[in-house]
């Protein structure tokens, strides 16, 4: 059936997500989904850019409904002063939708129980929980353990209704310490 489309713009930090949200649409597309991501990439997840990338689709795209998603990792670790910021973001700009803490734990969601649980281990043992990893050092673990050939900027499995399926799930499990706030606005879209 064809039914209308509902579409939404994301904001988001960059080429892994943007080509998150175009397999993601190629799902909702091959499963008669009426939802269309829009993906806005920043180029990076820090505050002030997010803010001028909002303003600016926002004046393109006055009607349309928008969304920030970003990783919450700089935030937390105030890089930049990403959490000050965010703190006091003018009343315009929409809460954000972060990962808890980065993109890769995020796409660890979606994976087996096995290979989720071996990257939270993984993570704990790092207090990545309590003060989020950077790149330069989860990124090569994240590689060894999890997706050997990941790339930063593409998509490393094509998404199936069992990751998503996965992903929900571990999101509302509580034994699971990795989050995003898009899983929840995801599960929103796609019960409408």
């Amino acid at each position: 059936m064809n039914y209308p489309k509902n579409v939404y713009i994301i904001i988001c930090e960059g080429p892994s997500e943007k080509a998150y949200l175009q397999e993601l649409n190629r799902y909702l597309e091959d499963n008669d989904y009426p939802v269309t991501i829009v993906p806005k990439t920043i180029n990076n997840g820090h505050f002030k850019p997010a803010q001028i990338k909002f303003n600016e689709v926002k004046k393109q795209n006055p009607k349309d409904i928008i969304y920030i998603w970003v990783d919450k990792d700089t935030y937390i670790r105030n890089d930049e002063g990403d959490g000050e910021k965010y703190n006091k973001k003018p009343k315009n700009i929409p809460d954000f939708h972060f990962n808890y803490h980065n993109f890769e734990d995020f796409l660890a969601m979606h994976m087996p129980d096995d290979i989720l649980s071996n990257w939270q281990e993984i993570c704990r043992k790092k207090n990545h929980f309590n003060k989020p990893l950077h790149a330069n050092i989860y990124e090569p673990l994240y590689k060894q353990n999890i997706i050997n050939d990941y790339e930063k900027g593409s998509m490393p499995f094509p998404i199936t209704k069992e990751q998503i399926i996965n992903a929900l799930k571990n999101q509302k499990d509580t034994s699971v310490l990795f989050k995003s706030d898009f899983l929840n606005l995801l599960d929103d879209l796609i019960k409408k």
